[in-house]
């Protein structure tokens, strides 16, 4: 199905802080570590401990900013249908299937027919984008349904 003049939105999941601050740590207690003042076979280990730690921050932070891309949700909602693309695949649609919208904090479900579901989930209730997002289906469905503000 293509999707017409669509509005855009995209749901993104939030930073991973607490990897970032693991990450510092291990980064800095690697770099104390290797810097130990030690003689022998002792310091030879203890570089190799710190750079082991050092390796292990930086792995921690590929990996976060790795799956913080991946979890990326693009919603369009155009003129005839939507299109959600998530990382467990794409759902589009048409306004005319859709039968009700339901809300709860950080969620917006678009429910087609008796089973099928559409679920638009914002990590940590980021309100602002699904209240943008909620306006845009809110609008398309008038638009679809022939609805028109009174102005009386």
């Amino acid at each position: 199905m293509a999707v017409q003049a669509a509005d855009q939105f995209v749901i993104e999941a939030r930073p991973p802080v607490r990897a970032f601050a693991v990450a510092a740590v291990l980064a800095l207690a690697g770099a104390g570590v290797a810097v130990v003042p030690a003689s022998g076979m002792w310091q030879a280990l203890l570089i190799i401990c710190g750079l082991v730690l050092i390796v292990g921050g930086i792995v921690l932070v590929v990996a976060a900013l790795s799956a913080t891309r991946r979890q990326r949700v693009l919603v369009e909602l155009g003129e005839q249908g939507y299109r959600v693309e998530a990382p467990d695949g794409v759902r589009t649609g048409k306004w005319a299937d859709v039968k009700r919208v339901t809300a709860a904090p950080g969620r917006i479900t678009l429910h087609q027919g008796d089973d099928e579901r559409v679920h638009l989930v914002a990590p940590g209730g980021q309100t602002p984008q699904l209240e943008a997002i909620a306006a845009g289906i809110s609008k398309r469905l008038d638009d679809d349904r022939g609805y028109q503000v009174w102005e009386g």
